[in-house]
């Protein structure tokens, strides 16, 4: 029986679940074959991007399969036309082979230098453009020089204040004719400002936003009789008993605040700190509070009674009862004001980078729009009885939201003191134009053969300038021609060829937009003669030969030198051959110097400058660091030549002044050279020289000796001088 039952219990647990498990067996099933259904679909995608990358690697090889047959046809097309054109320059040299040579050209002037254009377009071109520079320098000028300044600033007044009305007048009704009258009384006011100030010569015109606030009074005088009243006759007794009002310093509190944009213009007087300025000022009310406040008393009047009843309190009866009210709104609008300010500039006494002004100033409201709007219950005048059981139930309100200020006009007044700080603007400046440069002027050498007259190319041809001492160097052409732009001024020209003697030097004068073509015949070498080295030494001033100890060393080679004192005729003869060499030159009286020597054959001829006091000498050889003032070592024999002079001179004083070229600011190179000239002072004055007989200064950029554009010329400016300031009357034994 027990496991009958068993098999009952199990065969019922069965019938129960077995739908359930068929229900999870058909949502298995459903998942699995939604599962199948996405696998495929991503397949199906997959490959539709496998066949899609196919396709786009098949168009990119077809792509490049068309570049590169391009690329290949392009280059056989150069290759043939550069056969062509090779083809065709044979046949051009083919041709030019079958003419007959050209005969000798007989004997011809120099050939002249072909020119773009000619020295006198050269000129009109180059006046043009400086008269335009100047024009428009002109103009920025003018401008940059206007007397004009524009300002930002802010400002802070105080002083006494009023609204001004007009147009008011209270009528009660009648039977009751009471008389309000009101009068203005005024208060302290003030406000703060920020603007914009333009000045243009002496007139300044002033505009900006500020916030003025007004303080009034508005009093309610007595009525003739001294009494101010407001009669009312309360029923059921109005026939019998009035009641009387009587009110003691009434006042109305009024606040008024305006956002204006004031419209100045006016003058600073010159030479004077006063100024002045006048305009209008346009605002717009944006607040507006009214107060009143007083004291009351109340009475009745019976035509039974002899006497009127006071001072009652069980009747509200009562004197000097305080009237206060709460604060009303009063809404002003659109106000026109005219202005008027003078004062003075405080700069010559407080020394402040902004300006700082005082002044007195007054604005009156020529035309305000008061923007009315009655309260509940408006009346015609500021208080009105009403029929109600309280004697003291009265309402108040402004007298400016009565029904008799409807058509009312509020003057706003206010003076007193201010206070302006400005700030002046930068100002932008137009920049000047440079002037272009003056175009050089040309200067040809033609050198041909004194024989045949034929030109020489290939002649190693130097021009000197006899100022700077700055020389070029270059040679002819094959026509034997050579051509630069030089400067005005004048120039050595020295000519030398192999095989030939050296030209004679030429002194040629360059003068501005010229174009001149010189002609230098050159000798043949007959024979060879050995030729030494000879100098003639000659005072720069007087050109009288001079006695002098010359030191020559050779540059290619040191060990090569020659030391030899001249005759009284200035003449020296060496044994030295043609080469490169270094003279140091020195002798009393006169400034020792040291010059190359390019020797070929000719004797040479040197200069020596006298020594007096104002002379200036470049002290040659001196070697600074880059931008610093440390004097390298290389510079020793310069200094110790020099603290040698002023050893054996003591009456010398010199005075030494640094120069530097145009890199860099003014600034650093003005201290650049201050440190250079010091740093010769300090260096004398370690050898033994006196500090007294040595003074020191830079000037820096100031001094330029050559054109700064190039670096020959900032090399030249880069320099130490000094100047003999004084030999106390002595002689000079022996000068540096």
């Amino acid at each position: 029986m027990k496991r009958l039952f068993h098999i009952l219990l199990i065969s019922l647990a069965f019938a129960f679940v077995a739908p359930a498990l068929s229900v999870v067996d058909s949502r298995i099933a459903a998942v699995y074959a939604v599962d199948a259904k996405a696998k495929a679909k991503a397949q199906r995608e997959k490959e539709k991007a496998k066949a899609a990358k196919e396709r786009e690697k098949a168009k990119a090889a077809a792509q490049k399969q068309r570049e590169k047959a391009a690329a290949q046809k392009k280059k056989e097309q150069a290759k043939s036309a550069a056969q062509k054109q090779k083809a065709k320059a044979k046949a051009q040299q083919a041709k030019a082979a079958a003419k007959p040579a050209p005969k000798p050209a007989a004997s011809k002037p120099a050939p002249k230098a072909i020119a773009a254009m000619t020295p006198e377009e050269e000129k009109t071109q180059y006046m043009e453009q400086k008269a335009t520079v100047d024009k428009a320098n002109a103009r920025a000028e003018a401008y940059n020089n206007r007397d004009i300044t524009h300002r930002l600033g802010f400002w802070g007044q105080v002083g006494y204040s009023n609204l001004f009305t007009s147009g008011i007048a209270f009528e009660a009704a009648t039977p009751n004719p009471v008389g309000f009258e009101n009068k203005d009384k005024g208060f302290v006011g003030g406000g703060l400002g920020l603007g914009y100030q333009m000045r243009y010569r002496q007139m300044i015109l002033t505009t900006g936003l500020e916030f003025n606030t007004y303080n009034s009074v508005m009093a309610f005088s007595n009525q003739p009789d001294g009494t101010m009243l407001l009669q009312y006759g309360m029923s059921p007794y109005a026939s019998t008993m009035t009641y009387h009002y009587a009110f003691d310093s009434m006042q109305d509190k009024l606040i008024g605040g305006f956002a204006q944009i004031p419209v100045l213009c006016g003058m600073e007087l010159s030479n004077s700190p006063l100024f002045w300025q006048v305009g209008l000022k346009i605002g717009m009310g944006v607040m507006g509070q009214s107060t009143i406040s007083g004291n009351m008393t109340t009475s009745i009047e019976d035509k039974e009674l002899i006497e009127g009843l006071q001072n009652m309190y069980n009747h509200l009866l009562v004197s000097d009862q305080a009237v206060q009210r709460p604060a009303t709104s009063v809404k002003f609008g659109l106000n026109l004001a005219a202005s008027a300010e003078i004062g003075v500039n405080l700069d010559q006494w407080i020394n402040a980078s902004p300006r700082l002004r005082a002044s007195l100033f007054a604005d009156y409201g020529i035309l305000n729009s008061l923007s009315y709007k009655a309260a509940d219950g408006a009346q015609d005048i500021p208080m009105q009885m009403t029929v109600a059981a309280n004697p003291l139930d009265y309402p108040t309100n402004s007298t400016l939201a009565t029904t008799s200020a409807a058509n009312a006009q509020v003057h706003p007044f206010l003076v007193g003191a201010k206070l302006s700080v400005w700030f002046d603007l930068p100002r932008k400046q137009k920049p000047v134009m440079d002037y272009p440069a003056m175009p050089a002027s040309r200067l040809g050498v033609y050198l041909y053969d004194q024989e045949n007259e034929s030109a020489l190319g290939g002649v190693s041809v130097e021009i000197i300038d006899v100022a700077t001492g700055k020389s070029l160097q270059k040679n002819t052409n094959r026509q034997g021609l050579l051509q630069n732009r030089f400067a005005p001024g004048q120039y050595r020209v020295l000519a030398t060829k192999n095989g030939y003697l050296p030209s004679d030097t030429i002194l040629q004068t360059v003068e501005e937009f010229s174009f001149d073509t010189l002609r230098l015949p050159m000798h043949r070498i007959v024979a060879p003669v050995v030729h030494t080295l000879c100098l003639n030494i000659f005072d720069a001033d007087t050109r009288a030969p001079i006695e002098a100890a010359v030191r020559i060393v050779s540059i290619t080679d040191p060990a090569v030198g020659y030391t030899a004192q001249s005759s009284d005729d200035g003449f020296i003869e060496t044994p030295l051959t043609a080469g490169d060499y270094i003279a140091h030159l020195s002798g009393t009286g006169y400034l020792s110097k040291d010059d190359t020597l390019h020797f070929v054959l000719d004797t040479l001829d040197l200069f020596m400058q006298h020594i007096q006091e104002g002379v200036k000498v470049k002290i040659e050889n001196l070697f600074f660091a880059t931008n610093k003032t440390y004097i390298l070592p290389q510079s020793e024999q310069a200094m110790s030549d020099l603290a040698t002079f002023l050893l054996e001179n003591p009456t010398v004083s010199i005075h030494i002044v640094g120069h530097t070229d145009a890199v860099g600011s003014d600034e650093a190179n003005q201290i650049l050279s201050e440190g250079r000239a010091n740093a010769v002072r300090d260096d004398l004055i370690k050898r033994g020289v006196a500090a007294e007989r040595l003074s020191a200064e830079g000037k820096g950029e100031q001094e330029p000796v050559a054109d700064n554009d190039t670096e020959e010329g900032r090399q030249l400016n880069r320099r130490v001088e000094f100047v003999i300031t004084g030999t106390d009357g002595k002689d000079i034994e022996q000068v540096y």
